[in-house]
């Protein structure tokens, strides 16, 4: 009866410590690619339609599932919506571009831009598998460069070449915020692992060209441009120590 006692007592207790054992989220860098689609709204509205990026990040995971990120994404889109109006002191009367031959040249105007970001990130574990993964809010601050790209296509219209282009790409440059809110996935198998996210970004930018030829001289007032974005991140995690499992006796 004593051995059976003795037995009772050591597989409850082990049992109790079982059911007291906490664990925590791992440490991990997490390296990752994303692509995104974006609207425009505010001033850009009038320059940029819809548009896309592409970009590459870096994060830094803490036990407390906060993440430090530092994020760089490259922003492209077609034919920006008014065509005619960025080069309408060179178009003929059907909107047509005379090259060098005096035939029409091709020429194509599309959206560019590039963003770097550094922010902090929480993950809380709701309705996850495990305590990585879960509801994902953050918030970025960096800066932004934004342009037009003026394509000639055959390099044969000396007038939105080389120096002169210059006068045709609205390049603009300024501080950006961005808030991010979204669910982020990271397997127990380490093989899946991805965030899918909606972005707010506010832009504060100033042309850096003195004259954009449309029109004549710029102004030097910032202006206050808006992207809604949707954004899928892919992640290759390295955890750092493995998991960590904390232990409460009574």
């Amino acid at each position: 009866m004593r051995k059976i006692y003795i037995a009772c007592i050591v597989v409850f207790s082990l049992i109790g410590l079982k059911a007291q054992q906490a664990e925590t989220p791992d440490r991990a860098w997490l390296f990752g690619a994303s692509i995104g689609a974006n609207s425009a709204q505010g001033d850009w509205s009038q320059q940029f339609g819809t548009n896309y990026t592409i970009g590459a990040h870096l994060g830094r995971k803490l036990k407390s599932n906060y993440t430090f990120t530092l994020e760089w994404d490259y922003l492209f889109g077609s034919d920006i919506p008014n065509r005619n109006g960025a080069l309408n002191n060179l178009l003929t009367e059907d909107g047509n571009l005379i090259n060098l031959n005096g035939s029409y040249a091709q020429v194509n105007i599309n959206q560019r831009g590039t963003f770097v970001n550094f922010g902090l990130e929480k993950t809380v574990p709701w309705l996850s598998p495990n305590l990585n993964s879960g509801f994902n809010v953050g918030v970025f601050g960096g800066y932004a460069w934004h342009w037009l790209n003026v394509d000639n296509v055959g390099n044969d219209s000396p007038q939105v070449i080389d120096e002169y282009e210059k006068g045709y790409d609205r390049l603009g440059q300024g501080f950006q915020l961005r808030q991010s809110f979204g669910y982020i996935y990271l397997s127990e198998s380490r093989l899946v692992n991805f965030k899918l996210s909606f972005e707010l970004n506010q832009i504060w930018s100033q042309d850096m060209r003195a004259y954009y030829y449309p029109i004549g001289e710029l102004s030097n007032e910032t202006q206050f441009n808006m992207l809604y974005s949707l954004k899928l991140k892919w992640y290759i995690p390295i955890y750092l120590g493995g998991k960590t499992e904390e232990y409460y006796f009574n």
